[in-house]
């Protein structure tokens, strides 16, 4: 059974090994997106669990057993749990601002039923309890001062995860608290990529960012289809955009850098052009204004220098 193991962080997983040999319990994987830190917190979780005590998980004993393929990669639903910011409201709506809240770390009357720190408390079914928190710079203030006891003194059977680009992204008091394994952009090695070349996400060091699924092609299908469409009429422009606009919500990231490598090879001008449309779209999404709109002010300024590229 092939178990989680990110791609291109050797280094990283020997400094896990030693740090939970020497008792470290609460860590921050820092690093940019992409380069493999939550793929690494499960493959420590496993590698933990596992009864044979190697450097690596063995894929095949009771607990390494327990992981299960899903939708994001391999998960176990014994011993092992991520906490995220919710995407959405309780009544549904899209929140206009990602933030872990008290009640999933903390018990709080009519909060989450089953919040991290009392998850971590109860007694792990092998040796010891995995809890991760997922973009950790989302958390609160008030959540990360209701957790600190328990990020500074872990239960004794728990192990935590959080994830971050970095201590400066944290509350200086949830930082100091953690141990920091550091998760660098990778350089693939040959193999790696003779078997994903030309994937963008690999040459911006960002493995995990690699996909074979519908996700990749869907994505393939409606970048290259509205590149097609710019030098043409401002409508069929518009249609094709209506598919990018799905492709960009399925990866927020794959989308954008498959865009920058079709700009690349119509020369410098499209190039810096596109490069500086794409941190529009973002800098635009990060104030909520509507991604449609951003997307066809995106549209409008490729059409102005794309048809008259040289593509050599």
């Amino acid at each position: 059974m092939s178990l989680p193991r990110p791609i291109g962080q050797d280094a990283a997983l020997v400094a896990l090994r030693q740090l939970a040999a020497g008792g470290a319990r609460t860590f921050l994987f820092a690093g940019p997106d992409g380069v493999g830190r939550r793929v690494a917190a499960r493959w420590f979780a496993a590698y933990l669990n596992c009864r044979t005590g190697l450097d690596e998980p063995c894929g095949a004993c009771a607990p390494c057993l327990t992981w299960r393929d899903v939708d994001d990669g391999m998960v176990s639903l014994q011993d092992y749990r991520e906490v995220a910011a919710p995407a959405t409201t309780r009544d549904g709506r899209p929140t206009r601002r990602r933030v872990i809240g008290i009640d999933q770390l903390v018990d709080r009357p009519d909060g989450d039923p089953d919040p991290l720190g009392p998850w971590l408390a109860r007694a792990p079914t092998e040796r010891v309890r995995v809890g991760v928190v997922e973009a950790a710079e989302e958390l609160g203030e008030a959540a990360a001062n209701a957790f600190l006891k328990t990020l500074e003194e872990p239960p004794t059977r728990a192990v935590i995860v959080l994830v971050a680009p970095g201590p400066d992204a944290l509350l200086p008091t949830v930082a100091s608290r953690c141990t920091v394994v550091r998760f660098a952009p990778v350089t693939p090695d040959a193999a790696t990529w003779r078997r994903h070349h030309p994937h963008p996400a690999l040459r911006l060091g960002r493995p995990a960012r690699l996909r074979d699924d519908e996700t990749t092609d869907a994505a393939r299908r409606a970048v290259t289809a509205f590149t097609a469409a710019l030098p043409t009429s401002l409508g069929a422009t518009f249609a094709a955009l209506r598919d990018l606009q799905d492709a960009w919500e399925a990866d927020a990231e794959l989308v954008p850098g498959l865009l920058r490598e079709s700009a690349r090879a119509r020369g410098a001008v499209v190039y810096a052009a596109c490069d500086a449309a794409l941190e529009a779209v973002e800098t635009a999404t990060a104030q909520y204004v509507h991604r449609a709109l951003t997307l066809k002010r995106f549209a409008l300024t490729l059409r102005s220098v794309w048809g008259d590229a040289d593509p050599r």
